[in-house]
């Protein structure tokens, strides 16, 4: 499964990091050659042990609609796909999860970590 480990700057906790990014998300559409990522909204459980955000990923011509979950993890968050959605795991799909961890990283000051998508990595 598609995923990354964002690790938290010294004493953060996952909760905290998923927190901030909630309250500063906004959405956005990313359109890069034949591949379109929009992530339209966030959804956070109240007591804040996770999220989820609603992505729509359209690659020539091919639609696919799915959720990334962000869960605490230690001092850090795991960004990958929600398990119920499963879409075909495509460039596209790994793609989405990158720029979605990114904005997360611009927003809390984490670092990448570990992560099986190190080519779709934002850098």
């Amino acid at each position: 499964m598609p995923h990354v480990v964002l690790e938290g700057r010294e004493a953060r906790d996952g909760r905290l990091v998923i927190d901030e990014f909630a309250a500063r998300f906004e959405p956005f559409v990313v359109r890069e050659q034949d591949l379109l990522v929009k992530a339209e909204r966030l959804y956070r459980e109240r007591d804040g042990r996770a999220a989820l955000v609603e992505v729509v990923v359209v690659e020539r011509g091919f639609t696919q609609k799915f959720f990334i979950q962000l869960s605490p993890k230690d001092a850090g968050v795991t960004v990958r796909l929600e398990p119920l959605t499963d879409p075909e795991k495509t460039a596209g799909v790994r793609r989405a999860i990158a720029l979605l961890a990114h904005r997360i990283v611009e927003v809390s000051g984490c670092v990448y970590g570990r992560t099986n998508i190190q080519e779709y990595l934002v850098r």
